[in-house]
């Protein structure tokens, strides 16, 4: 199946999935993403479908398939956390983790302060955790290459955190 059947099989349900995602997590920016993910699901297997997935009933049934795996998977990894505390945070780990979140910060504006071609490249290693096969895939540039602009953006950003930190402890 190629995209322009995809699209003809799949978009015409899409307001019907939008509702139901909304539905289920009661918030439009995770009923999309829920949407999304159920649309890159049928996209990734879209060559061994079986016909009753064009239709509405089954599209519908896997949304909510999916929604209730994610509240599955989400609850299994706070109950760990849950279970790996012991008692109430004390001062240390608390400014700790009001460091870490501080320095997600400061990464995360360095990033977006990157050419933008390096910047993508680096969101989609680090953060999305794609291959160097993906990257490829999707900015068609070698993956000799992309290595390279990787390997000097991490450089760059590690000097411009380590220049952010001094100013912090100084």
């Amino acid at each position: 199946m190629d995209a322009r059947e995809f699209k003809q099989h799949f978009l015409p349900h899409h307001k019907l999935l939008y509702r139901v995602a909304y539905q289920l997590t009661g918030n439009a920016q995770d009923a999309e993403d829920l949407l999304q993910d159920m649309y890159l699901k049928l996209w990734q297997k879209r060559d061994n479908l079986p016909d009753k997935a064009k239709k509405e009933a089954y599209l519908v049934t896997m949304i909510r398939r999916l929604y209730i795996d994610q509240r599955r998977l989400k609850h299994l990894d706070t109950s760990a956390e849950l279970k790996n505390e012991e008692g109430l945070p004390d001062e240390q780990s608390l400014d700790r983790q009001i460091d870490s979140k501080d320095e997600a910060q400061q990464m995360e504006k360095l990033i977006n302060g990157l050419p933008e071609r390096d910047g993508k490249i680096i969101q989609m290693h680090l953060l999305e955790d794609r291959s160097y096969e993906e990257i490829e895939q999707d900015t068609g540039l070698s993956q000799s290459y992309i290595r390279i602009i990787v390997m000097r953006t991490k450089k760059k950003l590690k000097q411009q955190f380590q220049k952010i930190t001094k100013t912090w402890t100084s």
